[in-house]
């Protein structure tokens, strides 16, 4: 399936994939598991959603990948991801301090 297929880009190792929601529309979604420019992995990816939901599945898996080419591209990628803490272990990064 597409949906399952590894996205290597700089570095980065994702895999995109649409979730029905309540609506019935599907919101993309990345699921990152290896960072770029620390090499760190994931033991459990990262997830982030697009902002825009869609009618197709196949429409929020264009829109999930574009968003993570956009987010690598311009290095807004690191602002969603967890900080290590010194200890090796992540804390995660609150949405609302990100802006846009």
């Amino acid at each position: 399936m597409d949906q399952e297929q590894k996205h290597h880009i700089k570095g980065y190792e994702f895999h995109v994939t649409g979730a029905l929601e309540k609506d019935g529309r599907y919101r993309g979604m990345i699921l990152l598991s290896r960072r770029g420019d620390t090499a760190q992995v994931y033991a459990k990816p990262v997830l982030i959603e697009t902002h825009s939901s869609f009618k197709s599945v196949h429409a929020a898996l264009i829109e999930a990948s574009a968003y993570a080419h956009e987010l690598i591209f311009n290095g807004a990628i690191k602002a969603l991801l967890p900080a290590a803490d010194g200890l090796g272990a992540e804390k995660p990064v609150p949405h609302s301090s990100i802006g846009n």
